[in-house]
């Protein structure tokens, strides 16, 4: 049964809009829920319409697509990020927020169908996670797939100590060593969500199994020294000290 993915447009041209609106509504599994032409009126029409996916360009006045990507990554329920723009330079930057596609201006339905179709994918587990049986929980987390260049290495869910998003990838830091990844943050998080992982970061996903000291850090946050052999320091932001504080009974 396909999810029907609640989408809002961000772009300050409205020929843009109207174009990626068309497009959208061709596919018979995305329902457009508004648009803004802008940053602040964005914020306050995804606060109304709790879209799961938002298509957004970078350069607009005021707010900037990657600035107010910082904000929507903070959000209660956060959407899913497809930046729509004219300009390639940005991509790697684009990523760091956790954006799940980068289409360039002038889009082909192709094109915005793959993002949507690759939305549809990450939304899928979250929609209608497996339920694990009482006695076994952490049996629904399967190995993970992880790469140390083309070697493909299937690593148990407690031998990951973090994972984090750097320049368009991410790294999983294991008991072993260091892997990629081709699964997104968001995408990681969900299947090991059972194992006792949590964000603490829109850029970093953590096994709480594996933290040796929590440290309090400036303006309510706090970071996070793991217990591999660099002694790593992971940053928590506002919004996650309350799941950090859950799982630590602070």
């Amino acid at each position: 049964m396909s999810t029907t993915l609640r989408t809002f447009i961000i772009d300050d041209e409205a020929p843009a809009r109207r174009e990626l609106r068309y497009l959208l509504e061709q596919i018979a599994t995305v329902e457009v829920v508004g648009e803004a032409a802008n940053g602040s009126a964005a914020l306050k029409g995804i606060r109304e319409t709790k879209p799961n996916l938002v298509f957004l360009d970078i350069q607009m006045p005021g707010l900037s697509g990657l600035e107010l990507a910082q904000f929507l990554c903070e959000l209660p329920e956060r959407p899913l990020l497809v930046f729509a723009t004219a300009f390639d330079e940005y991509a790697l930057q684009a990523f760091e927020v956790d954006a799940i596609d980068y289409l360039c201006k002038p889009f082909t339905l192709e094109r915005v169908a793959k993002a949507v179709a690759k939305a549809a994918k990450a939304l899928s587990p979250a929609v209608a996670p497996p339920v694990p049986e009482a006695r076994q929980p952490l049996e629904a987390c399967r190995k993970i797939i992880l790469y140390r260049g083309e070697t493909i290495v299937p690593t148990a869910a407690e031998r990951i100590i973090f994972a984090r998003a750097e320049e368009g990838e991410v790294l999983v830091h294991a008991v072993d060593g260091r892997y990629r990844t081709r699964c997104a943050l968001n995408e990681l998080e969900q299947k090991l969500a059972a194992a006792g992982f949590v964000r603490t970061h829109r850029s970093f996903l953590v096994n709480i199994n594996h933290v040796r000291e929590v440290i309090p850090w400036f303006n309510g946050s706090y970071k996070l020294i793991m217990d591999d052999r660099e002694r790593s320091e992971v940053p928590v932001s506002r919004y996650n000290v309350k799941d950090l504080k859950k799982h630590f009974d602070l």
